[in-house]
């Protein structure tokens, strides 16, 4: 998850977003006034969970189109809202059909119309717009796909408090022992104290999660991913983490590059919907695909 940083001049300029407040303070509070629906709605799966996460992925796609297409010459403003609605589709398709496979396919067809609706407009090269709808649209469908799986309630939670426990521990052991960055140009608060901390909080909770004691009383024994136990979350964990901090730092070379602190303010505290799910989007995307590649 992303660490807040002091705006450079370049971001103080930036005329589409105003940054929220990054105190711990105000962190929690933005959280809480979101957790309990997001909570509810995770527990109860289905229709309203899968509208839920298609909501979360137009707003997705809309934040990072427009990052991208921000200062662009020509660059029609209904580019927008399209690559809006074509992140938010695949994520309703794999909700109705179960498989994240049809849904990467309707997701390269919406992207195709895409193409051809910035084309008509003789906007400028959608190219970038087209790759983050597709990585934000898949990644979220992923998500609901698992949330649909056998004990996919267990999986999901799994994956959510991995990154949970991933981005806390990032915050407190940076906070408590400092010492050098880990990539100071683009996410100058980040420290290398936190990237190991962040792994080992996460392999912890993943071995909480995989534990004998915890899976019987959810009735998922044996339901853990390739039959893992402990150790094997453990390791799972840790090493996910470090693809959440990838996921943020990915993020945030593009926040960098074009300027801006945060991708919205839909979250007071914390940014917008990209700002919070930059970690979640790939480390989805790896425990996805081990969940397919075990069965």
């Amino acid at each position: 998850m992303t660490e807040a940083s002091p705006p450079n001049k370049t971001e103080e300029k930036s005329p589409d977003v105003k940054p929220p407040a990054g105190g711990l303070k105000e962190r929690a509070k933005g959280a809480l006034m979101f957790a309990p629906v997001v909570l509810l709605l995770i527990w109860w799966g289905g229709e309203p969970f899968t509208w839920m996460m298609g909501a979360a992925a137009a707003i997705g796609g809309f934040e990072w189109a427009r990052m991208v297409l921000t200062g662009k010459d020509n660059a029609p403003k209904g580019i927008v809202y399209v690559a809006a609605g074509a992140a938010a589709l695949p994520v309703m398709v794999s909700g109705m059909m179960y498989s994240p496979l049809i849904s990467f396919w309707f997701l390269l067809a919406l992207c195709f119309l895409l193409f051809a609706y910035n084309f008509s407009q003789n906007g400028p090269s959608p190219k970038l717009t087209i790759f983050g709808v597709i990585y934000i649209s898949f990644a979220v469908s992923i998500m609901v796909w698992l949330r649909g799986t056998e004990h996919g309630l267990y999986h999901f939670c799994t994956l959510l408090f991995i990154v949970w426990a991933s981005d806390i521990a990032a915050y407190f052991t940076g906070r408590t022992f400092g010492g050098p960055k880990l990539a100071p140009v683009i996410s100058p608060k980040k420290t290398w104290s936190g990237f190991f901390g962040s792994s080992v909080g996460a392999g912890l909770v993943a071995a909480g999660m995989a534990s004998a004691w915890l899976t019987a009383q959810l009735d998922v024994a044996g339901g853990t991913i390739g039959g893992m136990g402990p150790v094997g979350y453990f390791v799972m964990g840790f090493v996910l983490a470090m693809f959440g901090q990838m996921g943020d730092l990915f993020i945030s070379i593009f926040k960098r590059h074009f300027g801006i602190k945060d991708t919205g303010a839909l979250i007071p505290g914390h940014g917008g919907i990209l700002d919070r799910i930059d970690a979640l989007l790939l480390v989805a995307l790896v425990f996805g695909s081990l969940k397919i590649l075990a069965g």
